[in-house]
């Protein structure tokens, strides 16, 4: 009885509801506060009408080890969404009835942002942008989601890069957010600080660039990957360049050559070797 003490104890604390709020029109806070505790003081009805408060199912509560439908459906998400497969994402999106989306915030969550991913990809920017905004949201006071938001407004930025807006302050709301989460993916750090990068050259702030360039080529390096190193290690040289920081900038391409080589990046690693702050 712990373990459905805990579910339901957690998942409050994820809609953001007080205990009292939880109770309200149901039971007392002292009867929430007990069965929080795994005291089961309250009626069957009332444990039912505080479940349906919660969106959670009695599957949801009882059952431990096996994958709920809502979980299987983000994972499928989940998936797609890494291989960018967009026909596929509608797929799943149009695979359940409005009411299934709606048995919690994460759910309705996701179906709105793969559905802006959708409207991304067909270059329907600005629906793009509504629906990603609800999904933040509804998810931006839930600790269990903050992995996921930090990933929608890296879409975010992406689509105001794509519409030739500044993307800036998108890319800084989502490595924010992905330091109040567990911090699991650090290819999606290395997309955000990458991005950041990217924007602070843009701005001729290139200060700000070598130092999100070194975030992001330390975490390349702990974790052993090349992911994304060739345009990191681009946009640290094109930083230091701006900085007048020649010596070390000449240093930098001596010995990555090998990885501009080894990735068929060529024509980066041409434009390195002739550097000028004009044609990088």
């Amino acid at each position: 009885m712990e373990d459905i003490s805990g579910k339901i104890r957690k998942r409050r604390k994820m809609m953001s509801l007080s205990q009292g709020e939880l109770a309200e029109g149901i039971s007392s806070q002292s009867s929430i506060s007990r069965l929080e505790n795994g005291s089961f003081t309250i009626s069957l009805g009332e444990f039912v009408r505080v479940m349906e408060r919660l969106n959670l199912s009695m599957h949801d509560v009882f059952c431990s080890g096996e994958k709920t439908p809502g979980i299987i459906v983000r994972e499928q998400l989940d998936a797609a969404r890494k291989e960018q497969d967009y026909d596929r994402m509608e797929e799943i999106l149009e695979s359940e009835r409005s009411g299934f989306w709606k048995q919690s915030p994460e759910l309705e969550g996701y179906r709105s942002w793969h559905h802006g991913l959708v409207k991304q990809s067909k270059g329907q920017y600005r629906m793009a942008l509504r629906l990603i905004n609800i999904a933040i949201e509804m998810n931006q006071k839930n600790e269990w989601m903050y992995e996921a938001v930090a990933e929608m407004h890296l879409s975010k930025g992406n689509i105001f890069s794509q519409m030739k807006y500044d993307a800036l302050d998108s890319y800084k709301e989502a490595e924010k957010y992905y330091r109040y989460s567990d911090q699991k993916s650090f290819k999606l750090i290395i997309k955000i600080l990458c991005n950041l990068s990217i924007s602070y050259c843009r701005k001729n702030e290139y200060e700000k660039a070598l130092k999100y360039s070194n975030k992001g080529i330390n975490i390349l390096q702990k974790n052993e990957s090349t992911y994304l190193l060739c345009e990191t290690f681009y946009n640290k040289v094109m930083a230091l360049i701006a900085l007048e920081e020649t010596k070390e900038a000449l240093e930098i391409i001596h010995r990555i050559e090998y990885l501009y080589e080894s990735h068929q990046k060529l024509d980066m690693l041409e434009n390195l070797k002739t550097y000028s702050v004009q044609n990088i």
